[in-house]
């Protein structure tokens, strides 16, 4: 499956969730409203494409991605956007020398390994932050950060493979699953561990 068709079969799993009721513990701090104008939306940049020069283009699902993200970053309190931002940062570090060992030592990323880079990416976006703002805003900021490495890479040797058209959307789809996947299972393993106290304490 090509990334544009993966990220596309995300979104529509993210839709399913979203108007099945499965609101409140994916959105966190966003309004509703927000969050609903964001995924009916994006179907239909998904379907654009923005040319950036005359042989260059982007498919506008990624242009509608990185809009409403630094929507978001606005309206967060200015601490809690640098810290998410900072955040994007050590994680794209970690991200790129994960991504640097996958070629070692044949030389070939094995199969898969960027989707489970991806889902580092989430899990530990997931671990640093606690809203589905910050985790969104520092998986952009680190996916944007390996691009620009791999860019700087691809500059030195030639010997890298160029980057999949579309891959970045795929793996912005992969991470936010994993953190709020992660984060919706703390919080509910969280309950059941007070629930559970609660019942032995009252014994």
């Amino acid at each position: 499956m090509s990334p544009l068709f993966g990220a596309a079969f995300l979104w529509l799993v993210a839709a399913i969730l979203w108007w099945s009721g499965w609101r409140e513990e994916s959105t966190d701090d966003l309004p509703g409203w927000a969050v609903g104008l964001f995924l009916a939306i994006w179907p239909l940049a998904w379907l654009g494409k923005v040319p950036l020069t005359g042989s260059l283009s982007v498919n506008g699902a990624s242009v509608w991605t990185l809009f409403s993200i630094a929507l978001v970053s606005w309206r967060l309190p200015a601490a809690r956007g640098w810290t998410a931002v900072c955040g994007g940062l050590l994680i794209g570090s970690v991200a790129v020398l994960a991504g640097k060992l996958a070629y070692i030592p044949s030389g070939f990323a094995p199969a898969g390994s960027s989707w489970a880079i991806a889902a580092l990416i989430g899990w530990l976006a997931a671990l640093l932050l606690r809203t589905a703002s910050e985790q969104a805003l520092a998986v952009t900021v680190c996916l944007f950060l390996i691009a620009v490495a791999h860019a700087f890479a691809r500059a030195q040797s030639a010997e890298l493979p160029v980057a999949v058209p579309d891959e970045g959307l795929l793996a912005w789809w992969i991470a936010l699953f994993c953190a709020r996947l992660w984060t919706a299972f703390v919080k509910t393993a969280g309950e059941w561990v007070r629930k559970g106290a609660v019942k032995t304490g009252g014994r």
